[in-house]
């Protein structure tokens, strides 16, 4: 079935957009670089098949500017990105496409996400590698990636960080005997995601 463009309007409110008019009704809004590209005029027939391409290559633009927006300000992992597009109503094959678009032009990048966060989490947040990589991989992140960025993270410094919080803590603990406040600390740190060679070394040198 076709219908008849009977008249294109610019949108008053945003003149990047056009107000399609099918059979002398307003059936779609769409940017006005679609009307251009798919060859539209007053007088053209068109098939529904066009009309949900016209719709759909609305969706995708709408998609991937809105995606861009928020990586302006921020850097989103895959999964997150899927999450925020999904949330904002956006289809599931305009999420997959858009997602694949900025993978292949990285402004999508699953390391560098991983990157950042562990540094940002060691200035703001202090924690050990365990409590870390779960975080990346709640974040969408896979394994693989997460262990490639936290195996960067070298030892030596994991240590320090461990023992800088631990004599930070350990003076709630002056008080109590001293296997209790080894106990108490070792639970501490492990739920920091300190592994427990690293709490044993840091224990014995602070208690």
């Amino acid at each position: 079935m076709k219908q008849k463009i009977t008249d294109i309007q610019q949108v008053s409110e945003n003149p990047l957009q056009h107000k399609i008019y099918l059979d002398d009704e307003p059936r779609i809004v769409i940017p006005s670089i679609l009307i251009n590209k798919f060859g539209l005029r007053i007088g053209l027939e068109i098939t529904t098949e066009v009309i949900e391409k016209l719709i759909a290559a609305d969706e995708a633009m709408r998609a991937k500017k809105y995606a861009l927006d928020l990586l302006s300000e921020n850097i989103y992992s895959k999964t997150q990105m899927e999450k925020q597009l999904d949330r904002e109503g956006f289809g599931e094959e305009t999420i997959e496409i858009i997602i694949s678009e900025l993978i292949v032009s990285g402004h999508i990048r699953d390391r560098q996400f991983a990157e950042k966060w562990v540094q940002r989490r060691l200035k703001s947040n202090p924690r050990g590698k365990i409590l870390l990589r779960q975080e990346l991989i709640d974040k969408g992140v896979d394994q693989e990636t997460a262990e490639q960025v936290l195996s960067e993270l070298k030892s030596e410094y994991e240590n320090k960080l461990a023992l800088q919080i631990a004599k930070k803590r350990v003076k709630m603990y002056t008080k109590l005997p001293n296997h209790v406040a080894k106990r108490r600390l070792h639970g501490f740190l492990a739920r920091r995601g300190f592994e427990s060679e690293v709490i044993m070394q840091v224990i014995a040198q602070v208690l």
